[in-house]
């Protein structure tokens, strides 16, 4: 027998008092209830533990865990888990890239001074880091702008007198449609049609507070007019503006009078000329001055950030302010569909984009018809490889004027996979709800959030809202996160959204 045999013989004979040499007996089994030999901890028969039911409320202090709050740690760092402590994170991009949400698109909805556009530059530097570009295509306080030049980027000021935006710009593209194969030149061109057609509509519909007249078919003449504009436009080696298409219907083309079977030149007049009133109202004697009449000033570059400053623009001037709005997000989806589809033609190097679109209430306010524009401009952002990020301050800013409107606006939160929620009024919770579901604790939270600052008697001073930086984080029909953000220096250097507001703020605080 080897020393190994030895010893085990040994082990096996003070232990079990069997003998591996012998082969005799049965080596004894583990089982669930114990080994089967004397001091083997063999027990034949288990009691069962007590059992009991009981509500979660009930029974939330023996085991706080009966509903999960903890996210994936993906994306943005937000802040801090206001249940306990860890850390929370997200952003549409990189929760849409690891299959967690299902589209790229987040809806931020909060009162304001609660901190969201905070959020929003916190995603937006956080995607920078990982090479990601981000767009501010409504920049009205400005909140982005310092972050921007932070960042290497391109501010962009559009105001009356300061910088203009042609509706009818095809964006970056089309300089180099050349270059790419006739199929996608086809493509691209169908594309910037229909973008040139919707934000032009939406204009005219800002200036009319109505939608263009189908029975006089101002829609066919002006798709028309557009179409020839850019044509001859396109010969002289420049984009169309709008004098183009005013020029281009004035003249009676007869491939537009035979469309429209108006038979006579007069008729036809007669028929456009509404459409010529809210054309020239565009112009630079009309409401929004020389912002949309002339070529674009700057250039939206595609391989950089880009800001889209509107804060020279009056806040009383809000039909402006929209119009604005309106033209500066379809520009900018322009310069984003253009750099993916430069980089699908081996043209360029793949680059990804957030676009931010801010106080969309403005938009919706100064004309409800504008939500036909913006559903436009929303719906293709997933195929153009776009993440999304809407912000606005109440869910009233959705309902409007009729159902089927207020169907189409509340659709943007609907088709949004993430929501950042901030403090909101009690009356807010039932509209949510026609949404997504909420639990009665986390509307009990929301409405908490929305309480003012207080004023401390013995200093004087005002305290921040108790729901600054405070939010909640919603994907699909999970349990909300609460969560709170607190800025570092080097964002307060670059975001201040009270910066108009800091002597007044001196003086008073002493």
């Amino acid at each position: 027998m080897s020393v190994f045999d030895q010893l085990t013989d040994a082990i096996l004979n003070k232990v079990f008092g069997r003998s591996a040499a012998a082969g005799t007996g049965h080596m004894p089994q583990l089982t669930e209830k114990g080994m089967d030999v004397a001091d083997g901890g063999m027990a034949s028969w288990v009691e069962a533990p007590p059992e009991f039911t009981a509500t979660s409320n009930q029974t939330a202090g023996l085991w706080p865990f009966a509903v999960g709050t903890s996210s994936p740690l993906v994306g943005a760092v937000l802040g801090r888990n206001q249940l306990n402590g860890s850390v929370v994170c997200g952003d549409p991009i990189n929760l849409f890239l690891c299959g967690i949400i299902s589209s790229p698109s987040c809806f931020i909805l909060g009162l304001q001074a609660r901190g969201k556009s905070s959020v929003a530059v916190r995603m937006a530097l956080a995607l920078v880091d990982q090479g990601f570009l981000f767009v501010g295509a409504s920049d009205v306080k400005p909140d982005l702008a310092g972050v921007t030049v932070e960042v290497g980027g391109q501010v962009i000021r559009v105001a009356p007198g300061l910088g203009a935006i042609n509706p009818l710009d095809a964006g970056p593209l089309w300089r180099r449609l050349a270059e790419l194969p006739e199929a996608l030149q086809r493509q691209m061109r169908a594309e910037i049609h229909s973008r040139r057609l919707n934000a032009l509509t939406g204009l005219l519909e800002l200036v009319f507070k109505a939608p263009l007249d189908v029975k006089q078919q101002e829609p066919t003449v002006l798709s028309m007019a557009i179409t020839t504009a850019a044509e001859e436009a396109e010969t002289q080696g420049r984009q169309p503006i709008i004098q183009d298409v005013v020029d281009v219907i004035s003249s009676a083309p007869p491939a537009i009078m035979a469309a429209i079977l108006v038979d006579g030149e007069t008729a036809y007049k007669g028929q456009v000329r509404n459409l010529l009133a809210g054309l020239n109202a565009l112009g630079a004697h009309g409401p929004f001055g020389d912002v949309f009449c002339r070529q674009t000033t700057v250039e939206m570059p595609i391989d950089q950030c880009v800001d889209f400053d509107l804060s020279a623009i009056d806040e009383t001037l809000l039909d402006l302010r929209a119009a604005v709005q309106i033209v500066c997000w379809s520009y900018a989806q322009a310069g984003i569909s253009a750099a993916k589809t430069l980089a699908e033609a081996g043209l360029m190097e793949e680059r990804h984009h957030l676009m931010i679109m801010d106080e969309l209430w403005q938009a919706l306010r100064a004309s409800e018809l504008l939500v036909h524009q913006i559903d436009g401009i929303t719906r293709l952002n997933r195929t153009k490889g776009l993440g999304q990020l809407l912000i606005t301050h109440s869910m009233k800013d959705l309902q409007l004027s009729t159902e089927e409107l207020t169907k189409i606006a509340t659709g943007f939160m609907e088709r949004s996979s993430m929501k950042v929620l901030g403090g909101l009024a009690q009356n807010e919770m039932g509209m949510l709800e026609t949404v997504f579901p909420l639990s009665e604790q986390e509307k009990a939270l929301l409405v908490a959030w929305s309480a003012e600052g207080s004023v401390n008697p013995k200093t004087g001073r005002t305290s921040p809202p108790p729901g600054r930086g405070r939010f909640l984080l919603k994907t699909g029909e999970a349990p909300g996160v609460p969560f709170q953000t607190n800025l570092t220096a080097g964002e307060h250097k670059v975001h201040d959204t009270n910066a108009a507001w800091a002597a007044a703020q001196a003086r008073v605080n002493g």
